[in-house]
Formats: C-alpha cells, structure tokens, sequence
C-alpha cells in the first residue's frame, strides 16, 4: 500500500519540475462522466524555512560583503614583547666577608669545613681560637701578628696566612687541611674579628717582628736560638735572628 503511494507522489514531482501545464488556466478533467472541476488551483512554488545553518552562512556573507565595501585593514605597528621586571638575572653569588667588611660589622661567616682553598680571615680565625681564645685580646692578636709576620717573609714560610697555617706549622691542625671542630661560636666570632683588625692594621709593633712563640708550660729546642721579646699571657713570643737577613 505505502509503495504505491511513494510511486505516485514521485511522478508528481516530477511531472511538476518538467513544466506541466498551470493548474491555474486549464481546466482538469475528470472521470470519463465529462464533468470538470470548477475550481481552479493557483501555481504556489513553497519555500522551506532557512536553517539555523542556512541562516549563519546568510550572516557571513553579509559581513564578507560590508568588509570589503570598507577597504582594506589598516597596517598596526607590532607592539614590542613587554619584558619581566623585578627578576634579577645577574645577582652576583656569595663570597666570603673580607677583613674590611668584618671591620665595618658584616655578619661573622660559620668557620669553614676545612682550610682548603679557605680565605686568610678563615685561617687566622681559626688559629687564634685554637691556639688563643682563652687569652685577652691582645694575647688573640699576637697569634695573627706572628702568622701575617711570617707571611711577609714569604720566601722562608709562604706567601700567604695560609700557607703559614696550612702546611701543619701549628700543632693543632689534625691534617693538612684539617682542625679539631670549633664548638664556641662567640670565640669564633670574637676570633674573626680580632683577625680581621690584625689583617687591616698589619703586623702588632709591641712584638717587635716576632715570628716565633711556645706555651710557657713548654720549652722547645728551637727557643734557645731564638730571642725572647715578651711574654703575652700564656705564650712567650721570640725573633729569628735570621729572619732579619731575608
């Protein structure tokens, strides 16, 4: 039943698309009884509402067809690339506090792990609180005159604070770079300091170039070559008669 009627409404459109006669002016007719139809069926062609597709292409094109009535975009100079603020990149890294830095109230650095490739602060430091810190100030600074005395004998001794204290020249390194730990931090930090004034003023002139010293408690085969200068509270400082011909 369904195909039949399918079949017809085909044949239909096609008849309709083919240029059939207007339905409008000729008259149809009807069954062999000869009678005609009085009405007359006006030739309507019906329009399918625009899809919501239909309708979006519609609206592009009109917009298409207003931007060129409008001309050509006008050319927009490229804005540079904004760069970060407030990023420091060449933030130098941390080196360790000079003398003149300590001498002005820069923070007291921690004693270093050993003396390798340490600073002459670091090392002075570190041998006035082992061989001084129970001693006054002036005895503190005594220790660091004789090692900055050496160092200016560098031909006999080294070059440096470092090479004096280094190469074990101080009973109380445990290695060539290595020392008992250092427990009291207000002895190191009064340590630091004292070294640090030493280095800036130089080697102390109560000395009198004394390059040498011992414990009283002892007397070491050396001392008797030696020439006594002072005692400075537990030590006994000497000069080397030859260092005077260096």
């Amino acid at each position: 039943m369904i195909r039949p009627v399918l079949v017809t409404a085909v044949a239909f459109a096609a008849a309709w698309g083919a240029g059939a006669p207007d339905l409008g002016r000729h008259p149809v007719q009807s069954e062999p009884d000869g009678a005609a139809l009085a009405h007359a069926v006006p030739q309507v062609q019906p329009q399918a509402p625009a899809t919501g597709f239909q309708a979006l292409g519609a609206a592009f094109d009109r917009a298409d067809r207003a931007l060129m009535r409008s001309g050509p975009l006008p050319e927009t100079a490229a804005r540079p690339a904004m760069r970060p603020t407030g990023i420091g990149t060449d933030r130098p890294f941390a080196r360790p506090a000079t003398a003149g830095q300590i001498a002005r109230g820069a923070r007291i650095p921690p004693p270093p792990a050993s003396l390798r490739n340490a600073s002459d602060l670091s090392c002075i430091a570190v041998a006035i609180y082992h061989e001084a810190r129970n001693q006054n100030d002036f005895g503190q600074r005594a220790i660091a005159s004789v090692i900055l005395q050496r160092a200016a004998l560098s031909r006999r001794w080294g070059d440096t604070a470092c090479d004096i204290v280094v190469p074990r020249q101080f009973s109380f390194m445990t290695s060539r770079y290595d020392y008992p730990p250092i427990d009291d931090m207000r002895a190191w930090k009064k340590a630091v300091r004292l070294a640090a004034r030493v280095m800036i003023e130089g080697p102390m002139p109560e000395l009198k170039g004394a390059d040498h010293y011992h414990a009283k408690a002892i007397t070491p085969d050396w001392a008797s070559s030696m020439v006594r200068v002072r005692l400075v509270g537990d030590h006994i400082f000497y000069v080397d008669p030859r260092s005077s011909a260096i």
